[in-house]
């Protein structure tokens, strides 16, 4: 391979490797969220505190992936809305299995503060993938 190839391969590797493609736009967690989580106490009945947190924010973020829906929604073609509407159901699907496994096990806090985490956990990586779609 001629140095001037190797040269320009090696800075488009770096240059993929420096920067994050998604990264800056990924949905997170909100910072009431973070707040809500801060003000925990620890020693009183902090598990339905954090239930509390988490039942709030994934009504936030359900908001979130109900508009990235739409605006996909928007963004593909016709014959891939009939597509788009089964895979959505089957994840609606998975999720509430996958969570309610979640909840199930037995993995501090426990019970439905795994729940409610999974669901949170879940309902952002959805958002971020309905976002990265065309």
């Amino acid at each position: 391979m001629p140095k001037r190839h190797a040269l320009s391969l090696a800075s488009l590797v770096l240059l993929l490797i420096g920067t994050p493609a998604f990264a800056t736009d990924k949905v997170k967690e909100t910072a009431q969220f973070t707040d809500c989580m801060d003000k925990v106490d620890l020693g009183a009945m902090k598990n339905s505190q954090w239930y509390a947190c988490y039942t709030q924010e994934l009504a936030r973020q359900d908001k979130v992936l109900n508009a990235e829906y739409r605006a996909l929604q928007g963004r593909i073609p016709p014959e891939a809305k009939d597509p788009l509407i089964k895979a959505q159901r089957a994840w609606i699907a998975y999720r509430e299995a996958w969570c309610k496994l979640e909840q199930e096990l037995p993995n501090a806090p426990g019970g439905e503060v795994n729940y409610q985490a999974c669901l949170l956990d879940q309902t952002l990586l959805q958002i971020n993938k309905l976002k990265d779609v065309f």
